[in-house]
């Protein structure tokens, strides 16, 4: 119990300065920023989100009405909405967990929007949560907790959908091991490519990706 406590405590204090994260789209950790939701009618309601760290807003959206507000006037979780953006960041809601069973409704990062949309999933590394909670199991008061947060050291999942289909995931290890087998048959429709990645031609493995996907989708707007 007092360890739970401890980290209930040291949780309302976790609203650090605002940090720059890697990406290439310069954003400020734990700040509000312009946004929009989307309803499950469809709806868009603009307003501002709080844009929290690639891993807390997988769980919720922060809405504010003002950017001056201090507390945010509705709290969206991934069942409620369809979709939220904030700032240069988009998140959809479906029903699907990359790391176990649960397959309730989660926030997923887009990363290309198409025919193939292509999505990442978050989360710290257990040996790095390992190092920034220290519980002294003796003496709670001694117990300390490293609030530095850093999206670079974050690993992700990657999932991918296609029109009308449902999730799949593009990295673990039997679609890797085997990437020329599934991801052919996976854009099997552009024969084109298909066979580029069936055969393994130079640039059509599994580090491009999202290269692939971007090729797939050009040539289906295209046609379609």
């Amino acid at each position: 119990m007092k360890v739970l406590l401890f980290l209930i405590a040291m949780g309302s204090v976790m609203c650090l300065p605002a940090q720059e994260t890697a990406d290439t789209a310069k954003v400020k950790l734990w700040t509000v920023y312009p946004g929009y939701v989307i309803t499950r009618s469809g709806d868009t309601i603009h307003g501002f989100i709080k844009l929290n760290n690639l891993v807390d807003n997988q769980r919720k959206a922060l809405f504010y009405q003002n950017k001056t507000d201090k507390k945010y006037t509705k709290k969206y979780k991934p069942k409620e909405i369809k979709a939220y953006k904030v700032g240069p960041r988009f998140y959809e809601s479906f029903k699907f967990w990359p790391q176990g069973e649960d397959r309730g409704y989660h926030f997923f990062l887009k990363v290309i929007a198409g025919p193939i949309s292509l999505y990442k999933w978050y989360y710290e590394p257990q040996s790095r949560s390992e190092e920034r909670v220290k519980i002294d199991e003796d003496n709670i008061a001694n117990s300390k907790i490293d609030l530095s947060f850093s999206e670079a050291e974050l690993e992700s999942e990657t999932i991918a959908i296609k029109l009308n289909g449902e999730p799949t995931k593009m990295d673990n290890l039997k679609f890797i091991t085997n990437f020329k087998k599934h991801m052919s048959r996976y854009v099997d429709d552009y024969p084109e490519l298909s066979k580029k990645i069936a055969q393994k031609q130079e640039g059509y493995g599994y580090t491009d990706l999202e290269k692939i996907i971007r090729e797939y989708n050009t040539w289906y707007l295209k046609h379609h």
